[in-house]
């Protein structure tokens, strides 16, 4: 007898093989985070350079720091929300192009104004782009390894930003802190069209959009050939009158999970962008080589990579909460011995800033499987996005406060105990969410 079970293509994504033509297309979002990572942290690498060139007080990095990061918290709010509703692909594909070619213009800025509005721009394309490829992601992986793929795609931002600051220390003394835009800017507008070609549009957006159920098949096919014939599938979806998805996330059975979200996306995100803009010309001005300073970025992402995985590997098995809690707590101590061991070796501290890595940026990568796993896919993107884009706000408010903090004269052991603080509250507002999580 033919087989008569009925499953959405959700389910047979969910429950399918991991098939070549879904590793392509994460491999190409990997590409887009990693690409993402360089250019976001890019300013970082540069900054040392043009602190002597152009004679710029370290104070007035804050507000250089942050505007890329102002720019990104606008495009994951906005971006985030229209892929909802116009899809996925097409904004990714805006995103790309708009950070790659903004990169480009920051090669040719003379000023710190001219450098400030391109980090603006760039910032709205950067921030538009992560949350829509971890959506896209997460709806085309398996269940049973759903949170390790968002976790091994979100490593591409961290990973491109170790590639990026290990060039970077090479780049700059031999060609300029110009050339590090410029490679920022081509490689992206080069992955374009394998992101044309390999990186599927959304199914749960084309079932919603009359006449492209055949777009839909034709995708299923390319993931598991005869799988339309061979069994049943559904292919209406009950979200379909969705027209709302940010109201919702405000929902009786997930306001409560959804403010805590979005005060840990904030603080990490404020900490996070501390660290990583501040990280070198603190260690500069602790007698570090502006070269060795550089590998200080190059630690907390290596760091990140090698702890999201373990992390998010721990999580599939033992649940997320306990293991992003601890880690969180471990790292909230490695911020603060860092602290109090700042005058010690080039070597003792960037292995404090690599543990530091481990812990605080590898909790931060889980951070956006919690927020996957616990939305409806039909709002995934918003609520990421979302996420996402308050957390931005910390994000610029990290860097702004690093320069407000030595304005008021604290010296560099100081500003990272102080950094311990929002590590600490992060690792408290993860237990609250393990008492608040929706059913999904």
């Amino acid at each position: 007898m033919p087989n008569t079970t009925v499953v959405t293509p959700a389910q047979f994504l969910g429950e399918s093989e991991f098939s070549f033509y879904q590793l392509r297309a994460i491999i190409i979002c990997f590409l887009i985070a990693a690409l993402d990572g360089f250019d976001t942290q890019s300013i970082a690498f540069v900054a040392p350079a043009l602190r002597h060139l152009w004679e710029i007080a370290p104070e007035q990095f804050g507000p250089l720091f942050a505007a890329g990061l102002i720019g990104t918290m606008i495009g994951a709010v906005i971006l985030s929300s229209l892929a909802d509703r116009f899809g996925r692909k097409p904004l990714i594909i805006f995103s790309t192009l708009l950070f790659g070619t903004m990169s480009l213009l920051c090669s040719t800025a003379t000023s710190v104004d001219s450098l400030f509005m391109y980090r603006l721009i760039a910032g709205f394309g950067l921030g538009g782009a992560i949350p829509n490829i971890l959506a896209l992601v997460s709806e085309y992986a398996p269940h049973r390894i759903r949170s390790t793929v968002i976790v091994a795609t979100f490593t591409g931002f961290p990973f491109g930003a170790v590639v990026g600051g290990i060039a970077s220390s090479k780049i700059i003394p031999a060609s300029g802190w110009e050339m590090v835009f410029i490679i920022g800017g081509i490689l992206p507008l080069a992955l374009l069209p394998f992101v044309f070609a390999w990186v599927p549009e959304s199914l749960r957006y084309l079932l919603r959009r009359d006449g492209q159920q055949e777009k839909a098949k034709n995708i299923l096919e390319r993931i598991k050939p005869g799988c339309t014939s061979a069994q049943t599938m559904d292919y209406t979806t009950s979200d379909a009158h969705t027209i709302k998805p940010v109201r919702n996330l405000f929902a009786a059975n997930r306001v409560v999970w959804t403010i805590l979200l979005w005060l840990l996306t904030f603080t990490t995100l404020l900490l996070g962008y501390f660290l990583i803009n501040w990280t070198p010309l603190l260690l500069v001005d602790a007698g570090v080589p502006h070269q060795k300073a550089i590998l200080g970025v190059v630690a907390l992402n290596l760091g990140g990579i090698i702890g999201s995985l373990i992390l998010g590997r721990l999580s599939d098995k033992r649940g997320p909460f306990k293991v992003v809690a601890t880690a969180f707590g471990i790292g909230a101590i490695a911020v603060a011995v860092l602290g109090l061991l700042i005058g010690s070796s080039v070597p003792v501290l960037l292995s404090i800033v690599l543990v530091i890595g481990l812990f605080v940026f590898g909790a931060q990568l889980n951070v956006t499987a919690l927020a996957a796993n616990y939305y409806p896919l039909d709002m995934r993107s918003t609520g990421i996005g979302w996420s996402m884009g308050f957390g931005r706000v910390g994000s610029f408010l990290g860097p702004l406060i690093g320069g407000g903090l030595i304005a008021y004269g604290l010296n560099q052991g100081q500003m990272f105990l102080v950094a311990a603080v929002p590590a600490a509250l992060a690792c408290a507002l993860v237990i609250a969410m393990a008492y608040n999580k929706p059913e999904v």
